[in-house]
């Protein structure tokens, strides 16, 4: 008698590589600030929007480069030097360590005002004052000198009305590599700057990342970053007694961001005679009572404590 394998479950790869859409950013707008270096007010991450996620602004010490040529871009390369040890009868290295790791922003300012001139000719010009006719005329130093800034990189993301902001954040900066002015008909007066992000010993750091916005806010929920949910919200929801079909039970956090239901207990109301299924799914059965009623819902963080027990409505026609 031919033996009768059970069947083999499996989870599909379109659920295991976890795809969400949401996550994929791209700045769709970009803004460079520069403030001179040693700065008595540093930016540090955290601190660029408030509390509702509202964009803060800069301290005044910082400065606007404007617009940026769009086909360049703001480029940010990181160069990282390893030093592999390897040994006798071993295929690969016993050892590896990182010697350098250098960062560069490069980007192409377009406006001619006293910051940007500053930068493509590295000169202080801090001084520098038109003449009675309106020229302005200054001379790049014989011996030239490393001049510091800060600078403060922010890309926006979604709209405006739920933005996602990108930071990159670099307490000491330098210009590097300039790429010279070419003059033609077609293409404005600018020159392509390369700056290098230097560790700054105050605050302990070259590089600092960051994201914020109402747009991030929302996303929160779905990076796998830890935060802290301080209010649970259910959305209403509807469903008919009798039949097969089942509805989600949608929670969101403070932010209106969605938390998954494999977080939260689901508790129906004694006597109503709906039932829902451990991945918030409602199902009202033929003898349900038309109306409303309610599904106790407690949120638990994983590896975090219980939020109280919020209720959700549901009802049954």
């Amino acid at each position: 008698m031919e033996k009768v394998l059970p069947p083999i479950s499996s989870t599909p790869l379109t659920t295991l590589k976890a795809a969400q859409r949401q996550l994929l950013l791209k700045p769709l707008d970009a803004a460079v600030f520069l403030a001179p270096w040693p700065n008595s007010t540093p930016v540090t991450p955290g601190s660029m929007t408030d509390a509702t996620g509202n964009l803060l602004a800069l301290p005044a010490s910082y400065q606007s480069v404007g617009l940026i040529d769009k086909k360049s871009g703001v480029n940010f390369a990181r160069a990282v030097t390893a030093s592999p040890i390897e040994a006798y009868g071993e295929m690969q290295p016993v050892r590896d360590d990182i010697t350098s790791d250098i960062t560069t922003i490069e980007f192409e300012p377009q406006q001619t005002n006293l910051l940007n001139l500053a930068l493509t000719s590295n000169t202080n010009l801090a001084s520098t004052q038109a003449a009675a006719n309106g020229e302005v005329g200054f001379w790049q130093p014989a011996t030239p000198q490393i001049n510091y800034y800060s600078a403060v990189v922010i890309g926006k993301d979604g709209t405006d009305a739920a933005p996602i902001y990108i930071f990159k954040i670099m307490p000491k900066v330098a210009v590097t590599k300039w790429g010279g002015e070419q003059w033609t008909p077609t293409n404005l007066m600018g020159e392509k700057l390369t700056l290098t992000a230097f560790k700054d010993d105050t605050l302990g750091y070259a590089v600092a990342h960051g994201f914020g916005g109402t747009g991030w806010q929302r996303l929160l929920s779905a990076t796998g970053i830890k935060y802290t949910v301080s209010a649970i919200t259910p959305a209403p929801i509807s469903v008919t007694r009798g039949t097969t079909t089942s509805a989600p039970i949608v929670v969101t956090d403070q932010f209106g961001g969605i938390l998954p239901n494999a977080n939260c207990a689901f508790t129906p109301a004694g006597g109503s005679n709906i039932t829902v299924s451990a991945s918030g799914l409602v199902t009202a059965a033929a003898n349900a009572t038309v109306g409303n009623t309610t599904v106790g819902i407690v949120y638990t963080p994983t590896g975090g404590t219980a939020l109280a027990s919020v209720n959700c409505v549901v009802t049954v026609a």
